[in-house]
């Protein structure tokens, strides 16, 4: 009789070798699955910082090895001019060797921004005087023709869709201002002509068909040649603006009001440009997302200071065929510094760029203020002068054009070649701001 217990301590409990095997078992999975997660852990650890490290590496050697390509639209070459089809013309310099021509940037952006498939915009030759067509220049050889088509796609820094589009700021002139109605001309894409103070204020249209020749009638006490213009061409699927193109309208180094007369009936306060920047073009572009998020300001100023001297001048009966004076220079110069200063100030992020002036046709009544050959090459000396001490690069326009006066409308080019050559150089400086490693759209581990 097995004896009962009816009190006192429980009787023991009997465990089989087998539940200790059991046991130990549980005990080793459990350390095994922790020692697993942990290495899972460790290794996921180290493979993030090899990536990373990888990453850093490789943006510290693309922005070594990457230089500015030869800026070909300086060097010595030949304007080849395409009546018919004007996307193709372009600069080409003599030492292609050395320095190849631009990229094929607008007949790429064409493409890009209206579709493979659609035709560039054609021309019939009848359509220009033979005088025009005995100017342009030759074809290119048909063993440089061959050799021009290139593998690698023109404009990839333009296929990214942005929160805030690739943009360009001319600080100009009139010639600046039909620089970008040509830019939308060659693209198909109509110009926006608004107020400084609110952008979404546009004068009545419709406007006229080319607003290089003429701008509807005053609106609000402006001349319409005066208010901002903007360009903008949109991706062909309507996904985003590939490029915009925007102008700030000035009149030259003036810092005393002189064009306020009523021959000026395109004048308007503020008239001294470091006035029209703070008052004007900074509030339309802080509506259009910021000045920290402009990539190009393009600056000139040359025709008004050409058109001021001669008419300072004129008060004093000092003759207009000598060139300009010391005291001149002097002034002009250190007013172009200041001028410069300004725009760094205000736009300390965007790529800044000085256009040089180009030469007119003196053969034209009523433009010898603005003529003067020599004092045109006074002033596109100390351009170049002014521009190098400051470290700013240099578009030549005046270089490219030289010998195509026949190709302007008094002072102001026409769209071939002038306003082909104007474009291309917008792309351009474009580019060489969005591949700089200062650009404000680089970061160590992403481009915006």
């Amino acid at each position: 009789m097995i004896p009962s217990h009816t009190g006192g301590a429980p009787a023991p409990l009997y465990r089989s070798k087998s539940d200790g095997l059991g046991q130990w078992k549980e005990q080793l999975e459990t350390q095994w699955k922790g020692r697993r997660d942990a290495r899972v852990k460790l290794l996921g650890v180290v493979t993030a910082g090899l990536f990373v490290l990888w990453l850093f590496a490789s943006r510290i050697l693309n922005m070594r090895d990457r230089s500015p390509p030869c800026d070909a639209l300086h060097q010595p070459g030949r304007l080849l001019v395409n009546l018919t089809s004007p996307l193709h013309t372009h600069w080409r310099p003599f030492a292609e060797s050395q320095c190849p021509p631009l990229p094929k940037y607008l007949p790429s952006l064409w493409q890009l921004t209206h579709g493979v498939e659609r035709s560039f915009p054609i021309y019939q030759s009848s359509t220009f005087s033979k005088e025009y067509r005995q100017v342009a220049a030759e074809p290119l050889p048909p063993h440089l023709l061959a050799s021009s088509a290139s593998p690698v796609d023109p404009i990839p820094f333009l296929r990214k869709r942005r929160r805030h589009p690739p943009t360009v700021l001319v600080i100009g002139d009139s010639v600046d201002r039909n620089g970008l109605v040509h830019f939308c001309q060659l693209f198909r894409r109509n110009v926006t002509i608004s107020h400084y103070s609110d952008i979404s204020k546009s004068p009545p249209g419709p406007y006229p068909a080319d607003l290089t020749k003429g701008h509807g009638p005053k609106h609000e006490g402006w001349d319409q040649r005066g208010l901002m213009h903007r360009c903008e061409i949109p991706f062909v699927d309507g996904s985003g603006t590939a490029m915009r193109v925007v102008n700030g309208f000035h009149y030259g180094m003036d810092a005393l009001d002189e064009f306020n007369t009523p021959d000026h009936t395109d004048w308007h306060a503020p008239g001294r440009i470091e006035n029209r920047i703070d008052e004007l073009i900074v509030p339309a572009i802080e509506q259009l997302g910021g000045t920290d998020k402009v990539d190009v300001v393009q600056l000139h100023s040359g025709m008004w200071d050409l058109a001021l001297f001669g008419m300072q001048d004129d008060k004093t009966r000092w003759s207009l065929t000598v060139p300009l004076t010391p005291e001149q220079l002097a002034w002009w110069q250190e007013r172009m510094l200041h001028a410069i200063y300004h725009v760094r100030q205000r736009f300390p992020r965007a790529r800044l760029v000085f256009r040089k002036l180009h030469r007119t046709d003196d053969a034209v009544a009523g433009t010898q203020y603005i003529t003067n050959c020599t004092r045109v090459h006074q002033l596109r000396h100390l351009q170049e002068e002014v521009a190098r001490s400051e470290g700013l690069p240099i578009f030549d326009f005046g270089h490219v054009l030289e010998g195509y006066q026949f190709f302007q409308e008094k002072v102001h080019p026409l769209l071939v070649p002038g306003g082909v050559t104007y474009a291309h150089n917008l792309v351009h400086q474009l580019r060489l701001a969005l591949e700089s490693r200062t650009s404000w759209r680089r970061g160590w581990l992403w481009d915006s």
